[in-house]
Parts: structure tokens; C-alpha cells; sequence
């Protein structure tokens, strides 16, 4: 997050639905990588940022019943400028997106990515949490 209420999406070629998405950026870990320095290498090369402070908050699962494939939410925040070459055929376009603008995000066609989907309202519903803990609106 660049600021406490922007989220930055991707705009990227999902070939499973044969479209571009916007989504949250993403990708596998190396070998040996965290979670976190994966998030934030991810980061590096999908949006052109880099983060000060990365923390996990959860775990995603899309089909536990037959399926071993798990997701690891990362919230990256305290951004700088930083970009790393990836594996992408072609330059991806980053979205600015208020957090508190969910609604609206996901009654766009190209916004189904339940991954996505959930980690944003995890995200948001966490910083609102600590906000109200903190004593801020």
C-alpha cells in the first residue's frame, strides 16, 4: 500500500479465462525464499515498488478438499520506488484502488479472482481493526 487507504492492483493476462484481470500482484517462491522476501520480490517485479514493512496475515486455500495449492497473504506497505526485471512477456499496468472502494472493485467483469478478492478484504478489515484499537477513524 502506498498510503494507509490505496491498495496497487495489476492488470494482467489470465490465460484460464482467456482476458486480462486485475488482481493483486502474485507468483511462486524460489527455492529457499519466504513468504515475505517472495511477496516482496513479486512486488519489485509486478508493480515497480519495493517494501519497508511486510507482514503475513493469513493463508488461502481454493479447494482443500483435493487440492494442496495454498496462497500466503503478505500486507506490503511504507513503499519505494524499486524494479525488478520478471518473467512477464509485457510491461504490466498498475491500478491505484481505494481499500475502502471494495464494492465497487468487485462488480467489475474483470475482477473475479476469489484469491484476490478475499486477501483484500482480509487486508482492510485488519487496518480498520487496528485503527479502532488505535483510536483513529
Amino acid at each position: 500500500m502506498p498510503d494507509p487507504k490505496t491498495v496497487l492492483l495489476i492488470r494482467e493476462y489470465a490465460c484460464g479465462v482467456n482476458r486480462y484481470e486485475v488482481g493483486l500482484p502474485k507468483g511462486r517462491l524460489e527455492p529457499g525464499e519466504s513468504h515475505i522476501d517472495g511477496a516482496n520480490r513479486e512486488l519489485q517485479e509486478e508493480v515497480g515498488f519495493g517494501a519497508r514493512d511486510l507482514e503475513l496475515l493469513g493463508q488461502l486455500t481454493l479447494a482443500p478438499g483435493y487440492m494442496t495449492h495454498s496462497t500466503h497473504v503478505v500486507l506490503a506497505r511504507d513503499l519505494y520506488p524499486s524494479k525488478l526485471p520478471g518473467d512477464e512477456p509485457e510491461e504490466i499496468p498498475v491500478i491505484a484502488w481505494p481499500i475502502d472502494n471494495l464494492i465497487e472493485l468487485i462488480q467489475r467483469d474483470d475482477c473475479t479472482e476469489g484469491r484476490t478478492i478475499a486477501a483484500l478484504y482480509m487486508a482492510r478489515d485488519l487496518l480498520r481493526h487496528r485503527n479502532e484499537q488505535a483510536g483513529d477513524p
